[in-house]
């Protein structure tokens, strides 16, 4: 039988997700003959603990991403820079879990389990002596870091962020500790807008530094340098402290600063400014990660884009120094509304001068165990077996754009060929060459129904990016992701020749998606001219 925090937080989760009888659901849980009640438990936690970007709708069984409940085998995903369906090893993953926590058999309590979370995290991604804070997405994980340096810091702050349209609607209210929604991830309905409790006379600003000029068009990157550096040195000369953004990879995979620029400016300027670099896409190796906590910068991640994690799964990476600095770690009040207790290790919890709202977000660490599934599987993966698929993958997506007309890909000199390119953002015009409306396609695509236009043929839901702005127009986004990739890898079955096949069924999958695209984009035209 599961303990008391368990019983408590299990409670707590399934009344946030709207359970109407829980006492139910808690018995079904730790019953081992009633799979079918134990399954729908774990469809309700694992959608608990966010906001109303994480709730299911009744009436379609999916969040406003889109995202169902369960696994959608059916459905094709390429959306890992917005949002995907729990895979199935990532849905196997939690459920076992859970298990674990709620059942006596091979018994794990809720402060080993998320203690167990964090140390697979540091295992990937982690430095020595580093420090990591769960969150549930990467905005709250924005919230965590706005924290820490006002923690390390008796001056005003200035929150230097980068592209925030390339990064997430709410980054820039967090950026200024503001709630960024109309509902919290755990204390309900607050005030949009409005400071968090707690912060409302802090000396915060937040300057903006873009990477895309109106046009659309790329920032040279000693441009974004400069600009960066400009706004750093006016914030320190003002009097303020800096927390400075650096974006690894943002929704069409720009990054700037550069590191260099970064390190330059923190070096520059020691105990005065504080840099966070944003990982949140996870686009980078796990070396890369290292690296940035070695050299002294704060890392935001999720498991809910390239890791293929349902949304949300985030966290903050400390290096040891920063880490170490934080003797007292300001707690404002209105912060409960996003951290639960044990996301935070007990040493470093126990320097919080603060309540939190609750124990545990049962609903985070059940999306971290589907997250860390396919992570974990993926680095694996032989580095050279990757690396192939990604540039297959690319390869793909370009003889895909040049064989149709109408297609064309965002910065299209940028990294095509490079295996690292995994976001492949694509406006999309007529044959006249008007811009066809991103949001109906986007929407479009991702319906399942009989397509008229053909032979009568029940196609498959396709799952892009969510649209975003490119200048004045609007692109969706193909995107590989980990699940794509372990796929695979599962296929290949260790055979190394057998890599054509294997790829096969991924490459369809891409010819399939830009035809079934062309069809939406002629008859959204010709319905627009009717």
């Amino acid at each position: 039988m599961a303990d008391g925090m368990a019983r408590s937080a299990l409670d707590q989760s399934l009344e946030a997700s709207g359970a109407s009888d829980r006492e139910s659901h808690f018995e079904s849980v730790v019953d081992a003959d009633d799979q079918t009640a134990h399954e729908a438990t774990l469809k309700l936690l694992l959608w608990s603990g966010g906001d109303e970007r994480l709730r299911i709708d009744p009436r379609t069984g999916r969040n406003r991403y889109g995202v169902p409940v369960a696994p959608a085998d059916n459905e094709v995903w390429f959306a890992t820079s917005t949002a995907s369906a729990v895979s199935p090893r990532g849905y196997a993953a939690a459920g076992q879990a859970l298990q674990r926590i709620l059942r006596g058999h091979d018994p794990l309590t809720l402060p080993d389990w998320f203690d167990s979370i964090r140390l697979r995290l540091l295992d990937l991604f982690g430095a020595p002596d580093s420090e990591i804070i769960l969150s549930a997405s990467g905005t709250e994980a924005e919230l965590l870091a706005l924290a820490a340096a006002s923690s390390l810091s008796a001056r005003p702050l200035t929150n230097v962020i980068v592209a925030p349209h390339e990064t997430g609607r709410g980054v820039t209210l967090a950026a200024d500790g503001r709630y960024f929604l109309p509902s919290s991830t755990l204390g309900g309905f607050v005030e949009q807008g409005a400071r968090l409790r707690g912060l409302e006379n802090r000396a915060l600003s937040v300057e903006v530094v873009e990477l895309r000029d109106p046009a659309g068009q790329t920032i040279e990157a000693d441009q974004v340098d400069e600009m960066v550096a400009d706004r750093v040195e006016a914030a320190l000369a003002s009097g303020s402290d800096v927390l400075l953004h650096l974006l690894d990879c943002s929704k069409t995979g720009l990054s700037g600063p550069s590191r260099a620029a970064a390190a330059h400016l923190a070096t520059a300027h020691p105990d005065r400014v504080t840099v966070v670099v944003d990982a949140c896409q996870l686009r980078c190796a796990p070396e890369q990660v290292r690296a940035d906590l070695d050299g002294g910068f704060a890392v935001m991640l999720t498991g809910s884009k390239f890791a293929g994690g349902p949304p949300f799964a985030g966290a903050l990476l400390l290096p040891a120094a920063l880490a170490a600095r934080l003797h007292r770690i300001v707690w404002p009040e209105g912060l409960a509304a996003y951290s639960a207790a044990l996301d935070w290790r007990s040493s470093t919890r126990a320097r919080i001068q603060g309540v939190f709202a609750a124990d545990a977000n049962i609903g985070l660490g059940l999306r971290w165990e589907c997250a860390l599934a396919e992570l974990e599987r993926y680095f694996a993966i032989d580095g050279t077996l990757r690396r192939r698929i990604a540039r297959e993958f690319a390869q793909t997506i370009a003889a895909e754009l040049a064989a149709a007309s109408g297609f064309k890909l965002v910065d299209p000199d940028f990294k095509l060929q490079a295996e690292e390119r995994t976001i492949f953002p694509v406006l999309t015009f007529d044959e006249r060459g008007e811009a066809v409306s991103a949001d109906a396609l986007h929407n479009e695509l991702r319906l399942l129904g009989v397509d008229e236009r053909r032979e009568p043929h029940r196609r498959r839901a396709f799952h892009l990016g969510q649209p975003v702005p490119v200048g004045r127009e609007s692109a969706l986004r193909v995107c590989l992701g980990a699940p794509l990739v372990n796929a695979v890898a599962d296929r290949m079955s260790g055979d190394a020749d057998a890599f054509a096949a294997a790829f096969k069924p991924l490459a369809d999958d891409v010819r399939e998606l830009f035809g079934w695209w062309r069809l939406a984009a002629d008859g959204r035209q010709a319905a627009r001219r009717a």
